[in-house]
């Protein structure tokens, strides 16, 4: 009696290891992950943010620019859509992005940006004026069902600057948050 019992207590260890090991098989096989290359559409919700630039904005290697200089380079360009069936509540932040080690971070004090709206006119403003980075809305409003704003944001070094920026870089990143209004 006592050899049955022992041969079922290893019979049912066996059949839990076995469960195991398939349940842990099981989630090898669905579950995946890739990291791209080219990251360029972020999507939350029905909402819809597409980069043509990449995700990345960096200030490197530039000079001091007037504002007037600033106001007529190229900028980032990118589009929010509302692709749902609902209108949509959006902000739309600019993130300060850890910069290499090898490299010394640009204090946001120097930097300047504008940002057109589906061709709005853009006036030059401090960064700093935005607040503090995670809080730093550069737009915010409310997207119709099926519409889309076009936006391009210019950044540059201030010719107010004190001091030598030489090796110094900045970097930033859009990041957005937004919910269904109903």
């Amino acid at each position: 009696m006592e050899e049955l019992k022992s041969k079922n207590r290893i019979l049912l260890v066996l059949i839990l290891a076995f469960l195991i090991v398939i349940v842990a098989f099981s989630v090898s096989i669905f579950s995946f992950t890739k990291r791209g290359t080219k990251d360029n559409i972020i999507n939350f919700g029905s909402l819809a943010l597409t980069l043509s630039e990449g995700t990345e904005i960096s200030l490197s290697d530039t000079y001091p620019m007037t504002d007037s200089e600033g106001l007529a380079l190229t900028g980032y360009s990118f589009t929010l859509e509302n692709k749902g069936t609902a209108n949509a509540t959006y902000s739309i932040y600019l993130d300060n992005v850890a910069v290499d080690t090898a490299d010394t971070k640009l204090d946001d004090k120097y930097i300047k940006y504008a940002l057109v709206k589906n061709s709005s006119t853009a006036t030059a403003k401090y960064l700093t004026s935005l607040g503090n980075d995670k809080a730093r809305a550069i737009d915010t409003g409310i997207l119709n069902s099926g519409t889309k704003n076009t936006y391009n944001l210019k950044l540059w070094v201030t010719a107010d600057i004190d001091g030598d920026i030489a090796n110094q870089v900045w970097k930033g990143k859009l990041r957005i948050t937004g919910e269904q209004v109903h």
